[in-house]
């Protein structure tokens, strides 16, 4: 699936915005996510390749705008 990571992103500002979901992991457990302002229980990270430097980065899945 192919998707535009959030502008928010430092990767997104330096024109990295395209890529490839390449996995989605559903986090559960308290601390396991450490991204400021998530507040629920669970949430769903995708592992993004990005077109333009070719590395995975990973984003909140509901951030993300599917192409």
């Amino acid at each position: 699936m192919r998707v535009q990571i959030p502008a928010y992103t430092d990767r997104w500002m330096m024109g990295d915005r395209l890529g490839e979901v390449v996995k989605v992991v559903t986090k559960t457990r308290p601390g396991e996510i450490n991204i400021e302002g998530v507040n629920e229980p669970w949430c769903e990270v995708a592992h993004v390749k990005l077109d333009v430097s070719g590395k995975t980065f990973k984003f909140l899945l509901k951030d993300c705008t599917v192409l």
